[in-house]
């Protein structure tokens, strides 16, 4: 069905020719706006329907932008859960996976919790592994580094990507609920 609506608006632009008018803009009724909880749930979202289709697709070209989308969706998770408990992020971790997970436990500490167990230590090996493989966030969006060194290629695990996230971007909602006591 997308397909077809992707043909049909070509063949209104070769038919039209339509002079293209301001296609972003702002506007006052977006729920995301603001919101990091709505837009990390959005790439939550996004991540699982281009999942679905990168499972479909065998040709392995949906796999740099499922990995991006991916670790954008990580990336956004954290931060979202550490706003929401501290309601700001020390520092400036920029895109370091495990600086801002390292961020959000001391929070949890500081409250009293205790995440001194095998979940949350799968959840830091799997942070540590995507910050290992790719340490300036730029490894899934570009094909060379900042000095233009072609990177090597990679190979994924579709499903244990999509576990991964699951379990990730759960432990993050898991950990509020938790200290509002919503568990």
């Amino acid at each position: 069905m997308s397909q077809q609506h992707r043909e049909d608006l070509v063949d209104h632009i070769v038919n039209a020719q339509p002079t293209i008018q301001r296609f972003v803009r702002e506007t006052s009724g977006n729920l995301l706006a603001g919101s990091w909880d709505l837009t990390s749930y959005s790439f939550q979202r996004g991540f699982e329907a281009l999942w679905d289709l990168a499972h479909a697709d065998h040709s392995g070209l949906l796999e740099m932008p499922l990995l991006s989308l991916w670790r954008q969706s990580v990336e956004l998770a954290i931060k979202s859960t550490i706003l929401e408990l501290a309601g700001q992020i020390a520092g400036n971790p920029g895109h370091d996976l495990q600086v801002l997970f390292r961020q959000l436990l001391d929070i949890r500490a500081a409250e009293g919790c205790s995440d001194d167990d095998d979940l949350t230590r799968s959840v830091q090996d799997m942070i540590a592994q995507v910050q290992t493989f790719d340490p300036f966030a730029d490894r899934f969006r570009y094909p060379a580094n900042r000095n233009g060194k072609p990177y090597d290629g990679f190979a994924i695990d579709l499903d244990q990507l999509f576990q991964a996230h699951w379990i990730i971007t759960t432990w993050c909602e898991g950990a509020v609920m938790e200290m509002r006591g919503d568990i």
